[in-house]
């Protein structure tokens, strides 16, 4: 299984949702805006993409575009993260969205229902 890539140019919050999700046994990689993702993605294929909606150089958006029209990467799953109005995104082909501020529990269930568990160690 590949890591769980969190994307989001706030530093505060990608550091807490690695620390949460390390915490909790999944395998993590993060970037600061969408460029760094697609460049991460090319290096390895993430099992999920957790998303920022608004970002510098590339928004969630054209991250989102890009992993779909690359084969090895459209069928990752995304989860885009924004505290914009739903209607801004609520259109977009994710597997998932959360609401910022959302809390651990949002975060973790989603997480565990698109992906699983991860593995034991």
């Amino acid at each position: 299984m590949g890591p769980v890539l969190i994307v989001d140019d706030e530093f505060g919050i990608v550091e807490a949702v690695r620390d949460l999700l390390s915490d909790e046994g999944y395998s993590t990689a993060t970037a600061l805006n969408g460029r760094e993702a697609l460049e991460r993605m090319a290096l390895e294929r993430p099992s999920l993409v957790l998303l920022d909606y608004m970002m510098p150089l590339l928004n969630g958006p054209g991250v989102l575009d890009a992993m779909l029209r690359d084969p090895r990467l459209r069928d990752v799953p995304v989860v885009m993260m924004s505290a914009s109005p739903a209607e801004f995104w609520q259109h977009l082909p994710c597997a998932g969205f959360l609401p910022k501020p959302f809390d651990i529990d949002q975060l973790l269930s989603l997480v565990h229902d698109i992906i699983g568990k991860p593995p034991r160690h």
